[in-house]
């Protein structure tokens, strides 16, 4: 055998090798997202330096609404940064007030009693403490729809939003005014407030910057980000465009699991029955 064709071989043979480890890293990585719990999960537990919680799809996989690029700077550029800057001030809080129990506590906790945080600390955690949140959140509840595919709600979670808006179509419309509208910097929400009756208790809410209706007690079922870095790289000045898209990413399923997360946050005694 020629020198060549010997090189040839050793050439495929190591491309065959690469593809192998990439197809098992591609399938240890997917194994642990069958298991891992959603990127809201850990805003529940107390830790000394909270991660940036793994996302439930690759950087490529909501592609073609929303492409590798964007994700991949929303996700450790903003995302990161205000993961760093929340764990920053808890740190130096903590330090500077090492008898203060309520400093330990999870940061949905915190998050929650922002009265209760001292003022010097205060405003900076809820901008980055909402950012770290309302992220998680975001990421949470879309899931990739290569083929464009039109989902809706479970049959439940329709009902309620029929006696909320009149029928699905009117929710579409009243959330997708409020994103192209919401001037400057923010999110748009479905919510649940608890303290209404049954079938009064969805709405449409916006919040401005890094706000959140968490804040507000009410429970964030659905989001949209309409900062600009969301979507600028593809859409530019065109929210619009960059709505329609994102509604076709929308995981109703993960919006009923999350719905189950703030209910079993609110009433834990049912979860041990």
């Amino acid at each position: 055998m020629s020198p060549v064709s010997v090189v040839t071989l050793w050439l495929v043979a190591l491309c065959a090798a690469s593809e192998q480890q990439q197809q098992q890293q591609q399938q240890r990585k997917e194994d642990l997202r069958a298991v891992i719990q959603p990127p809201y999960y850990l805003i529940t537990v107390p830790a000394e330096s909270y991660i940036l919680p793994l996302l439930p799809y690759d950087y490529d996989q909501l592609e073609p609404q929303i492409e590798k690029s964007t994700v991949r700077a929303h996700y450790f550029g903003h995302h990161e940064n205000y993961r760093k800057k929340m764990n920053s001030i808890l740190t130096l809080w903590r330090l500077e007030e090492p008898d203060n129990s309520f400093s330990k506590q999870p940061i949905l906790n915190i998050f929650k009693q922002l009265d209760e945080v001292p003022d010097k600390y205060r405003l900076r955690l809820k901008n980055n403490a909402g950012g770290f949140i309302n992220h998680a959140i975001y990421w949470a509840v879309m899931s990739p729809n290569p083929n464009g595919t039109e989902r809706f709600p479970s049959a439940s979670l329709m009902k309620e939003i029929e006696e909320s808006f009149e029928n699905f179509y009117q929710f579409h419309l009243v959330f997708t005014n409020e994103a192209v509208d919401l001037l400057g910097s923010g999110y748009v929400w479905l919510v649940r407030d608890h303290k209404q009756e049954p079938g009064k208790q969805l709405s449409v809410v916006i919040t401005k910057d890094q706000d959140s209706p968490i804040t507000q007690d009410l429970d964030p079922l659905l989001v949209l980000d309409v900062w600009e870095h969301a979507y600028y790289l593809k859409h530019q000045y065109r929210r619009g465009s960059y709505v329609d898209d994102w509604w076709l990413l929308v995981d109703w399923q993960a919006v009923d699991e999350l719905d189950q997360f703030w209910k079993r946050i609110r009433n834990p005694a049912k979860e041990e029955l």
